[in-house]
């Protein structure tokens, strides 16, 4: 007999990590018989698969509409003093909600899984050992359901993304993106290898990463790089060029940390400041988000975590494209 659907509320409290270990079980055995044909454990290496999986099943079931913006009171001040103490990564895991669609792509099977952000937002995704991948839109990992303890960590990756590497001496991380090979220990870069664009570029910001493309008489040319350098590979050639990146208070990348101060400052002066700090235009589909105030620190956050800090204190949503981000919901009125 197929096992019991879990209601929302279990699933619910399965992510915020809540269950009691009898939802906990039927949660493991309605995940398995989706996903496999034989009666293994559930291991913690499926929890990521899970989790979107879980994610997707609430929504299914509870069909939600688009909540409201909330204008920030008192109550919502307070709770951004709370807010904020907490990582962000985990407010992004225990909070995101999906809106119209489940747009979060998990293809999984007993050896791989391969996961697409179809959403027009950046989501954060976690690997089998922890590593952590911020996808811009339409990106699209692919890694081993287990990464096996006597080899590398090797993943396959398409379109954009900022990686913090779980660090492991014994099993370098590495990340082929056609051509253009990527080994780390344990670090934090990001990756641009977009399949329409004539180059890939991997930007460092903490360790070292060494980048490997194939050169002439079947040999393997290898640079390494150091924080903020940046190596560009023209995929036609097979020719790599080495960039130093600009250290400026202004004009950094979405993947680059901040720290800002708004203190009950208008959403209009927030997007400005963002605007002057990342290389993005931001736009607003109500005017009415103009009107909203947001009292919130962001210490050493990247844009992503701050977009994402801001749907969950305004309720609104964002979605970006390219270098446009676009904040929608109600606002606020007064």
């Amino acid at each position: 007999m197929d096992p019991k659907l879990p209601s929302s509320e279990i699933l619910k409290k399965y992510l915020a990590n809540q269950c009691n270990e009898q939802e906990r079980t039927m949660v493991d055995a309605w995940y398995q018989n989706l996903n496999r044909k034989t009666v293994e454990t559930f291991s913690a290496s499926d929890e990521e698969a899970l989790y979107h999986r879980v994610r997707s099943q609430i929504y299914e079931s509870e069909n939600e509409p688009e909540k409201p913006a909330i204008r920030l009171g008192k109550f919502w001040f307070y709770a951004a003093a709370a807010v904020v103490i907490l990582s962000l990564g985990s407010l992004y895991f225990l909070s995101y909600k999906p809106q119209h669609t489940v747009a979060d792509k998990v293809i999984a099977d007993s050896t791989m899984i391969t996961f697409r952000n179809a959403q027009k937002k950046i989501v954060r995704y976690v690997l089998p050992d922890k590593s952590i991948v911020w996808l811009q839109p339409y990106a699209t990992v692919s890694h081993p359901a287990n990464f096996a303890v006597k080899t590398n960590r090797e993943i396959n990756f398409r379109g954009e993304g900022f990686f913090d590497v779980t660090r492991d001496a014994k099993h370098p991380f590495i990340i082929h993106c056609g051509n253009l090979k990527t080994r780390v220990l344990g670090t934090s870069f990001n990756v641009k290898a977009n399949e329409n664009e004539s180059t890939y570029k991997v930007s460092v910001v903490t360790g070292s990463v060494a980048v490997s493309t194939p050169s002439s008489e079947n040999k393997t040319e290898t640079v390494i790089l150091k924080p903020k350098e940046q190596a560009v590979f023209e995929k036609a050639t097979n020719s790599m060029t080495i960039n130093v990146l600009k250290n400026t208070e202004e004009n950094h990348e979405n993947w680059q940390s901040v720290s800002l101060i708004f203190n009950e400052t208008p959403m209009s002066e927030v997007a400005s400041r963002l605007q002057q700090t990342f290389r993005i235009k931001i736009e607003f589909a109500n005017p009415d988000i103009k009107k909203c105030r947001l009292k919130v620190d962001f210490n050493n956050q990247r844009l992503p975590e701050i977009l994402e800090m801001i749907e969950t204190l305004l309720g609104t949503t964002y979605e970006i494209n390219g270098e446009k981000v676009t904040l929608k919901g109600e606002g606020c009125k007064n």
